[in-house]
C-alpha cells in the first residue's frame, strides 16, 4: 500500500454495504476497507514531504468490556471540538448509541402500527355489530316463532354468537390470505425479507374470533330479549 509493506493479520468478514447516509453512517463499500494502525497510517502512508499532508479518514476505538459508551463518547466528541476548535468537521459514531435509537424508533415504529391495528379492529367490531342489528331487526318474526316453540334466550344467544364468530372467521381467512399475499410483493418489489410466521396466523384468527364474540354479544342479547308476543306480531 502506498509502496509500503504490510503484513495481514486477518481478513474481515462480509458486511453491508451502506448506499446512503444513514445514521451518521458516511456511504461507502465497507467491504474494500483496509483498516491500520493509527501510528501506520502517520508515519507510513505519508504523501509528499510533508508526514502530516494525508487526512485520517476515521479513527475506530475499542472500549474495555463495561465501559460507559455514551459518556466516553460524549467526552471524545468534546475533546475533538475543542482540537478542532467547533469546526464541525468530524462525526462520532456510537454503535451503542445507534442502538439506542433504533430502539426508539422501533417502539416508536410499534405503538402507531398497534394504534392502527385498534382502530381497525374497532372499525371491524363496529360492522359486525350493525350487520348483526340489522339481521336482528330482518328476523325478529323468525326469532318469535322461535321462542313460542321453545326456544331458550341462551339459544338465540347462541345462534347469533355462531353466526358472528363464522363472520369473523371468514374475515380473518380473507385477511390473512391478504397479508400474506402483500408481505410477499412487498418483498419482491421493496428487495425486503418477510417472515410470516405460524404464531402470527394463530393469533389473527384468536382476534378475529374474540371480536367477533365481543361485538357480537350485545346483538345476541337483544335478539334473546325480544317479546315472542310482539315478536310474532312484527312486519
Amino acid at each position: 500500500m502506498n509502496d509500503q509493506w504490510f503484513q495481514v493479520i486477518g481478513v474481515a468478514g462480509p458486511q453491508l454495504t451502506v448506499q446512503t447516509d444513514v445514521a451518521g453512517l458516511p456511504a461507502q463499500d465497507r467491504n474494500n476497507l483496509v483498516y491500520v494502525p493509527l501510528y501506520s497510517a502517520i508515519f507510513r502512508l505519508e504523501d509528499g514531504q510533508s508526514r502530516q499532508k494525508d487526512e485520517i479518514d476515521g479513527i475506530y476505538l475499542q472500549m474495555r468490556p463495561g465501559s460507559d459508551i455514551p459518556s466516553s463518547a460524549a467526552l471524545l466528541r468534546g475533546l475533538l471540538n475543542v482540537s478542532h476548535r467547533a469546526a464541525g468537521d468530524f462525526t462520532i459514531v456510537s454503535p451503542a448509541e445507534l442502538l439506542a435509537e433504533q430502539r426508539r424508533t422501533q417502539r416508536i415504529f410499534e405503538m402507531v402500527m398497534v394504534a392502527i391495528a385498534s382502530i381497525s379492529l374497532l372499525v371491524g367490531g363496529i360492522g359486525i355489530m350493525n350487520i348483526m342489528l340489522a339481521s336482528v331487526m330482518e328476523r325478529t318474526r323468525e326469532i318469535g316463532i322461535r321462542r313460542a316453540i321453545g326456544a331458550k334466550r341462551r339459544d338465540v344467544i347462541r345462534q347469533f354468537l355462531i353466526e358472528t364468530t363464522i363472520i369473523s372467521l371468514a374475515g380473518g381467512v380473507v385477511g390473512v390470505i391478504v397479508g400474506v399475499a402483500l408481505s410477499q410483493l412487498i418483498g419482491y418489489l421493496a428487495g425486503w425479507s418477510t417472515i410470516v410466521t405460524t404464531s402470527s396466523i394463530v393469533l389473527a384468527f384468536v382476534v378475529s374470533v374474540t371480536i367477533g364474540l365481543v361485538f357480537g354479544l350485545y346483538p345476541a342479547v337483544r335478539a334473546a330479549r325480544l317479546d315472542p308476543v310482539k315478536a310474532l306480531h312484527y312486519e
